[in-house]
């Protein structure tokens, strides 16, 4: 419990250090930059050495912080100016090298350092780490106020000088007015942060061990009437029968799906703004999963669209974390829609689709560092599995995808109907709407749009193009289901195809490599695709 405490107390404290510059000849100190750690900033109770005892006390265990800059500082030959050591030690643990024993005490018992060039401070967590780091252009190995021109070394007090300490966890003082019983109440437990439901995830989540909170959006179930008969929301769909099969406590977000779920439909047709949008409603989830996230909350598991923003607002360090993973990372998908910009099939319209994908600088590098500190990926994605096994070494999970049950029998095509390929996507750039206007150009089949409309008029000419939904009978009446897209992380379509029998054109982005039934293409490539097309038309005909 106390350790959890302090890991919380280390994240909170470690926002206040991490990047900060320090001209050359100012004082650092601990407390005037952090400033007093009180319940109303976040601190919890972690363990805390005083006169000679672990005690469990407010924010305790921010002094990993002071020993820590303390050794650094004189590793590189600053000069501490005011340094006090602690009463007592942890039992078993001896001084290491020059390791510098430094503790702090509100407001007076304090750490200050001074050195004659400018340096930057640096503070991670990892999972299982405090990583502090010292820059600067030059280290000051002398020292002008000591006759040998050299830092003097802080003394190391003896061993067994110094008291080995003993704890409110397991001395048998009771009454010591300090003594603090053991809560029994608490205990580690994992936080499953969660959004966009999958099969595939869910079957997962079952089969994990232990005790878990759920952190979702509301379900469809829970909302009042008014909101489902506009369509308002249907995100967390699926997620509340967790409950039911493992040991989870399902906490939801009311207000905040409300909120993006608003936003989403206010911008669902703005090419401009609708991906901004979708980064928008993230955001706002995080923001209140990593409000509800408690010290106890030692393991996670986190959907990827939440993981960047949780890095940035520093939940991550000092918890393992697991992470579902649905896509590529932001930054990989800008550059391949950037690469399939300078296609000639692209016209001006498609091109201008393609940069509505776009994040910040920033956000795409927290999402790149989050995941390089994720214990493990899970997918079912094939792509996006193989890419952070190759990029990164990460250890990843591949699920099988959850196929859905054929239940739309077959209506036979009449003998003078053209058969029907279906594009089971909106006609946009990034879904290869654009060369499969120009392989399907000049070939006798009829083309069902399940998608949204194309803004540009000219993109479907010399095609017999006809539109539909997904709650219409494509299932039944398709020859074949082509998706030839450049980024695609969720092929639900594809697989109810697979499952009623349909062939499917693919490409490699639909991430379904090596499923029975799928031919794939190279994105981008109309020779491929306009070949592949040809031979399943023969074969309907």
């Amino acid at each position: 419990m106390l350790t959890a405490g302090k890991v919380h107390n280390l994240r909170i404290a470690a926002k206040a250090f991490d990047g900060l510059v320090v001209p050359a000849g100012e004082r650092l100190s601990f407390w005037r930059q952090l400033g007093r750690p009180t319940a109303a900033r976040g601190y919890v109770r972690g363990r805390e050495v005083r006169a000679g005892c672990v005690v469990p006390t407010l924010a305790g265990g921010i002094c990993q912080i002071s020993n820590a800059l303390a050794t650094c500082a004189v590793r590189a030959g600053f000069e501490l100016v005011e340094r006090h050591a602690h009463s007592a030690r942890i039992e078993s643990t001896a001084e290491e090298g020059d390791r510098v024993d430094a503790t702090v005490f509100w407001n007076y018992v304090d750490l200050q350092i001074r050195a004659p060039v400018a340096w930057r401070l640096e503070l991670k967590l990892t999972s299982d780490e405090l990583v502090l780091t010292i820059r600067a252009q030059d280290v000051a190995r002398r020292h002008p106020g000591t006759d040998s021109g050299l830092l003097p070394r802080i003394p190391r007090q003896a061993t067994e000088s110094v008291q080995v300490m003993r704890s409110c966890m397991s001395c048998e003082e009771v009454r010591c007015f300090r003594h603090q019983p053991l809560s029994r109440g608490s205990q580690a437990r994992s936080a499953w942060l969660l959004d966009g439901w999958t099969q595939e995830f869910h079957d997962w989540l079952n089969t994990q061990d232990g005790v878990a909170d759920c952190l979702l959006p509301v379900t469809t179930q829970q909302l009042p009437g008014w909101f489902l008969r506009r369509g308002l929301i249907d995100d967390g769909k699926g997620w509340g029968s967790l409950a039911s099969v493992v040991n989870a406590h399902v906490i939801q977000f009311g207000w905040a799906s409300l909120r993006r779920a608003w936003w989403l439909r206010r911008h669902a047709r703005d090419s401009g703004r609708r991906q901004a949008s979708v980064l928008d409603g993230q955001r706002w989830l995080a923001e209140v999963c990593a409000r509800r996230l408690r010290p106890e909350h030692t393991h996670l598991v986190i959907d990827q669209g939440l993981l960047p923003y949780l890095q940035q607002l520093g939940v991550l360090g000092g918890r393992t974390y697991d992470v579902l993973a649905h896509a590529l990372p932001m930054d990989e998908i800008q550059r391949r829609l950037d690469q399939a910009a300078g296609s000639r099939v692209m016209g001006k319209h498609g091109d201008a689709t393609l940069k509505d994908f776009r994040a910040a600088t920033d956000l795409m590098r927290a999402e790149i560092e989050a995941m390089q500190g994720a214990r493990k990926v899970v997918t079912a994605h094939v792509e996006v599995a193989g890419y952070w096994r190759q990029r990164s070494g990460l250890d990843v999970r591949q699920l099988p995808w959850a196929m859905p049950a054929a239940t739309i029998p077959r209506v036979p095509r009449a003998m003078d109907a053209m058969p029907l390929v279906v594009f089971p996507a909106s006609a946009l750039a990034r879904k290869g709407a654009y060369e499969l206007a120009e392989a399907l150009r000049g070939l006798p089949c009829r083309l069902r749009v399940l998608g949204s409309v194309s803004a540009d008029t000219a993109l479907w000419q010399g095609v017999a193009v006809e539109y539909g939904n997904y709650a219409d009978d494509w299932l039944a009446r398709a020859d074949a289901v082509v998706l030839p897209a450049h980024v695609e992380h969720s092929p639900r379509a594809l697989l109810a195809a697979l499952a009623a029998g349909i062939p499917v054109i693919a490409t490699p982005a639909c991430g379904m490599q090596d499923m029975a039934g799928v031919r794939l293409v190279p994105a981008g490539e109309v020779g491929a695709l306009r070949a592949a097309l040809q031979t399943l038309l023969d074969r309907a005909r």
